[in-house]
């Protein structure tokens, strides 16, 4: 089984060019700054590299990756069109195992799965917003399977896979390096994908193909669906129906995802974007509302 993700890395792949779209900075409302700063800087290493009035920017020290915006009264809801997750995605095993070890040892309640196209931890922030850490290893995938009967995947030596099965904890401590577990977090970590709750998948799946994302995985029976970008990793924006169709966005004094930016590597696609009529053309960017509420905001890479 092939899919229009799939075909799109292998054309980029085949000419030498890098994906066409890469996350920028999410922005989130939150409780408690405070509290979120901290969350996110002791548990996960980011560093702080903005404040500027209510709103506080985390990275790592080459690039912004989240920023914080106060003002929110009550923490997230499942019963709302959202965030399900932001992945943040590791550049290396050995990252990946260090950030696993640092969960351990703060007895955080963690979900270590495996994925075969990736490796992932998670869990919520303190407001119960989703986190998944995420290290891509698309070289363990196979193909696809049969669908129909459930979710089947095949690695790359043709055994069969769930893609939900727990990770093995020693197997991948035993990768730890001898650095200490608690430093910051590394370079080359960036927003590896968005995981969305939406209303229904066939508007959604219109929207960000629109953006230039692939359709990879539509599974209405699984209430399921995720998109490409031109990467071997074709899960870059997913979506999902699990808490029932026709979900409203969360309220605006509900911690929440608020806007999230695309950067586009294809000059023709931003082009293309920006003479839309329901873009808002400003400054570096132009802006669209996505279907659960959040502001997308592209510029040219």
């Amino acid at each position: 089984m092939t899919t229009a993700a799939l075909a799109l890395a292998e054309t980029l792949a085949s000419t030498g060019q890098p994906e066409r779209l890469r996350y920028g900075a999410v922005e989130f409302a939150v409780t408690d700054l405070d509290r979120s700063v901290a969350f996110w800087t002791r548990t996960l290493g980011f560093k702080v590299r903005a404040e500027i009035n209510d709103v506080v920017e985390l990275g790592t020290e080459a690039e912004t990756l989240v920023a914080f915006r106060n003002g929110a009264k009550h923490p997230a809801s499942p019963g709302h069109s959202g965030l399900y997750h932001i992945a943040i995605g590791v550049p290396g095993q050995a990252e990946f195992s260090h950030l696993l070890a640092h969960l351990v040892a703060l007895r955080l309640p963690i979900a270590p799965v495996d994925h075969l196209m990736s490796k992932a931890i998670y869990f919520d922030d303190p407001d119960g917003l989703g986190i998944e850490i995420a290290y891509e290893t698309p070289e363990r995938f196979g193909r696809f399977g049969d669908f129909e009967r459930g979710f089947a995947l095949y690695d790359a030596e043709g055994r069969p896979h769930s893609g939900r099965e727990r990770l093995d904890l020693e197997q991948e401590l035993a990768h730890l390096d001898g650095r200490l577990v608690d430093r910051r977090i590394a370079d080359g970590t960036t927003i590896a994908h968005i995981h969305l709750r939406v209303p229904d998948l066939a508007a959604p799946i219109t929207f960000f193909e629109q953006l230039g994302f692939a359709r990879n995985l539509v599974l209405p029976h699984l209430g399921f669906a995720d998109l490409g970008a031109g990467a071997a990793y074709t899960h870059r924006l997913a979506m999902n129906t699990w808490q029932g169709r026709g979900l409203t966005p969360a309220p605006a004094d509900m911690a929440r995802l608020l806007a999230y930016e695309l950067v586009v590597t294809d000059a023709a696609l931003f082009e293309t974007l920006a003479s839309h009529p329901e873009a808002a053309v400003g400054g570096r960017h132009i802006a669209f509302c996505d279907p659960t509420g959040a502001e997308v905001r592209l510029r040219r890479a």
